[in-house]
């Protein structure tokens, strides 16, 4: 008899491996856990005795449909299922403790591995489900992920983990899996490195302080053999990546604290293992252990608040969906493949709780999305046919089909990973300086303690406190503060500006934003939208501003031009329903029809002239000002004028109060722009900008950026990233307000991902912060070194205080940078 070789369950193959269950007498062969878990369900929830026909029963037929079981190979390695945010309840057992209100649940992102097909996801789910204190769950084959909300009173994270580990997976948060498992190591050589530590210190302790004076010489040579044999332990375990990164560094021509440590720590313990065989009493395998253990346990300090600094970063990083539902002609209703595939051109279908995958356009659905990982803000926004979005943005209500337009790297969500990637990696001219001063510090160091020591022997000190010194002056230099005082500062303050939307791509924007004085704007998608909207109807009859806007969409109906394209969009909206309009032709400057049977125009002032003149005369109030940056669409009934309808830029909401502002800080603002010099002049009298140019081309903006330059002014300019490109690459400071552009042709510093001025006030307090954090963090490190080396070089402080005093230095900018992320939360910037 052949062996089976496809699952009884999916019907794929069992080519990734095999588990069987014996159910009825038969035994079933599956092509994984979750396959298996599945057919326990369907079996226990199935109407039919006969294990043999659940694929007869509804629920196999509905988990079918679902995608929770695929139907071919191909289908387990391309399909997966969309998100299920099934809400359940709290399992609290009722003798324990009362169930936390949801309002108090905490949340939990975890990354699945060993997901081989949809099944797999839905058996995680329901036994996620099931756990004690877990109030709702939900498992995502596409991304990999596992998202619930839980009460802290009677559930864990590390009860969900376990849970989901006996099920056959694994699962940790995302992009920690291997960083948890090397914290775990690092911990345990710490734990270890500490107890024998300890052990080493109080034997030495009662070894020197004469406690076994009555014992023979003999004895007390036996003694110290536990003390050898233990600091030992703590070198070679405990201090194997501290030796092996000085090696490296030395190799490399490039010391670091690490070689300062091994020199310090490998003086004493050698010097140590001399006296040991020498039989001398006075061993120095207590100074050599703890420098190793105080060194462990400031690393792992060290590690935790990187880690909590990076957090925001690993989290953006981690939301590039993997999978994507492609529809093609053959599956309209979208197969799942890996995101990669995804083509410009390709339709693919996007469901709730979901992220897109890709920029596009809308081509049928309607929804709200969430772009606050790209912007920074949490408001919902409403997309629908027609409409463009983004990716990175996720889908909370609603389905949505969309035409790719940007995929992969080309995407907004690639785009902005790959420049904040760049940017990290980027060093500053100050940093490059650093870096140099760090090549020579070391060797320095280590000349400077052998100098101290023997200056020291000569001057008459015993060898012991000639070596200790030397020790003490190695051990007590910290280079690792100068080191991450700026790296650690630019990552917390790229990862506290992508929090509220904002992109940089040159961390020395954070320092020459506190040199600006002043502040250059276009006007077109800077201060206004960019966009031709519908400001509002002016009605000039008995007709209502919504019957004027669904007669005016029904005549435009077939045209496709801006205006038309705006009043349907209004009317759309509104959900006024479409008006009985016949015989409609479209002409050069306006369309024409009947209604209720008499003739409608609407279009342009010269083709309604003779309604115009044939209508009273039109108020002051609903006649736009000459000047205004506005455009007027004229609309008639029955050879009379009835309404106007006002179309023009909008000035953005928050531009008023950000211009104030920066006002009120005495900065200077000018306004330059393209555009014609009344619509010029009319936003800057709206926004009290007191300086302004109109009908400037790109170089002449560019110029005008020059200009100012070399009056002695630090210029920032807030324009758009491509079209201001010129003006921008003149500037000290260049921001460009994203529009839609593409992100890789821009030539900005930072960008204002949400398209907001009022971001740069949030960017202004964020460079001061920051930049003022990178100025403490080097005068802390200058000054700490300054003084230390001194007083170490005079024999006032032994090797252990001096080992302590280099970790509280370091940790003391680490925690100093950590600050920046928690004020900023607590502030809101």
């Amino acid at each position: 008899m052949m062996p089976p070789t496809i699952c009884d369950l999916c019907g794929l193959s069992l080519r990734f491996g095999s588990c069987s269950l014996e159910s009825s007498c038969k035994t079933y062969i599956f092509c994984c856990q979750g396959c298996r878990q599945v057919f326990q369900m369907l079996v226990q929830a199935s109407d039919s005795g006969d294990p043999a026909r659940f694929k007869e029963t509804e629920l196999f037929q509905r988990c079918r449909e679902m995608g929770i079981i695929p139907g071919s190979e191909e289908e387990l390695r391309q399909r997966a299922s969309p998100d299920q945010s099934t809400t359940g309840s709290s399992h609290a057992d009722p003798a324990g403790p009362p169930a936390t209100p949801i309002a108090d649940a905490l949340a939990l992102n975890l990354q699945i591995e060993g997901m081989w097909c949809p099944a797999c996801a839905w058996v995680i789910d329901q036994g996620v489900k099931k756990i004690p204190g877990v109030i709702d769950s939900s498992c995502n084959f596409s991304t990999d992920r596992l998202r619930c909300r839980y009460s802290p009173v009677i559930t864990s994270p590390d009860q969900i983990v376990e849970s989901i580990r006996k099920l056959g997976y694994r699962a940790a948060e995302p992009g920690e899996a291997g960083s948890k498992r090397k914290d775990r190591r690092e911990f345990i050589r710490f734990a270890i490195s500490a107890f024998l530590t300890m052990n080493v210190m109080m034997l030495s302790f009662a070894l020197y302080s004469g406690f076994f004076s009555d014992l023979s010489t003999d004895s007390v040579a036996k003694l110290s053999w536990p003390i050898f044999i233990m600091a030992s332990v703590v070198m070679i375990y405990g201090g194997r990546n501290i030796f092996r990164r000085a090696l490296t560094g030395l190799y490399s021509a490039a010391a670091s604290m690490e070689a300062l440590i091994a020199v310090g720590s490998g003086s004493a313990y050698f010097y140590g293992v001399f006296n040991f065989f020498q039989g001398n009493i006075h061993l120095y395998f207590d100074t050599a252990s703890m420098l190793i253990t105080l060194v462990l346990l400031g690393k792992l300090l060290e590690r935790n608040a990187k880690q909590r600094v990076q957090q925001d970063l690993e989290t953006f990083f981690s939301i590039r969906p993997t999978k994507v539902r492609i529809c093609s002609p053959g599956f309209p209703e979208g197969r799942y493949q890996a995101a990669a595939s995804l083509q410009p051109g390709d339709i693919f279908q996007i469901e709730e709780g979901e992220i897109l995958p890709a920029d596009g356009l809308v081509v049928n659905g309607n929804g709200m999305l969430d772009e606050s990982a790209l912007t920074g803000e949490a408001r919902p926004l409403r997309k629908e046919s027609g409409e463009r979005v983004r990716s990175g943005s996720r889908v909370l209500q609603g389905n949505f089909r969309i035409k790719a337009e940007a995929v992969g790297a080309g995407s907004v969500l690639g785009l902005m990973i790959q420049i904040m990637e760049d940017a990290l990696n980027r060093k500053t001219p100050f940093e490059a300086k650093t870096d140099r001063i760090l090549r020579w510090f070391v060797p320095a160091i280590i000349l400077l303690a052998a100098g101290t020591g023997i200056t020291g022997r000569l001057m008459g000190l015993s060898l012991e406190s000639a070596l200790l010194r030397a020790v003490t002056v190695c051990v007590i230099s910290c280079p690792c503060a100068l080191g991450v005082a700026i790296p650690l500062a630019r990552v917390a303050g790229i990862s506290v500006a992508s929090r509220f939307g904002i992109l940089v791509r040159e961390f020395s924007a954070f320092e020459m934003a506190t040199r600006v004085d002043t502040f250059v704007f276009d006007k077109t998608g800077t201060l206004t939208m960019g966009q031709w909207k519908l400001l509002r109807v002016e009605t000039l009859s008995d007709f209502t501003a919504e019957q004027v806007l669904a007669v005016a969409a029904a005549l435009e109906a077939t045209s496709d031009h801006q205006v038309a394209t705006e009043i349907k969009r209004r009317a759309h909206r509104k959900q006024l329903p479409p008006m009985p309009v016949s015989e409609a032709h479209v002409r050069n400057s306006g369309v024409i029809g009947r209604y209720n049977g008499d003739e409608v125009k609407i279009g342009s002032r010269g083709f309604l002239q003779r309604e115009i003149e044939a209508s009273p005369p039109i108020s002051n109030t609903a006649q736009p000002h000459p000047e205004d940056p506005i455009s007027v669409v004229y609309m008639s009934y029955g050879g009379k004028l009835c309404a106007l309808l006002v179309f023009g830029d909008e000035i953005r909401a928050t531009a008023k109060d950000t211009v104030a502002s920066l006002s009120k800080e005495k900065y200077r603002i000018c306004l330059v722009s393209g555009d014609g010099a009344a619509a010029t002049r009319y936003v800057a009298e709206s926004l009290n900008i007191p300086e302004y140019r109109g009908e400037q081309l790109p170089w002449e903006k560019a110029s005008t950026i020059e200009d100012l330059r070399n009056s002695n002014r630090c210029v920032s300019m807030v324009g758009d990233g491509v079209n201001d490109a010129p003006a921008l690459a003149k500037a000290d400071l260049a921001i460009a307000v994203h529009s839609g552009s593409p992100l890789g042709k821009e030539v900005a510093g930072i960008t204002l991902m949400r398209g907001e001025p009022s971001q740069i006030l949030d960017f202004l307090t964020l460079a001061q912060k920051t930049h003022r954090k990178v100025q403490q963090n080097l005068w802390c490190a200058f000054f700490y070194n300054v003084i230390s080396i001194p007083v170490a070089m005079s024999g006032l402080l032994n090797p252990l205080v001096a080992v302590s005093a280099m970790l509280l230095s370091s940790l003391s900018v680490i925690g100093n940078t950590l600050l920046l992320t928690r004020s900023s939360k607590e502030a809101g910037c």
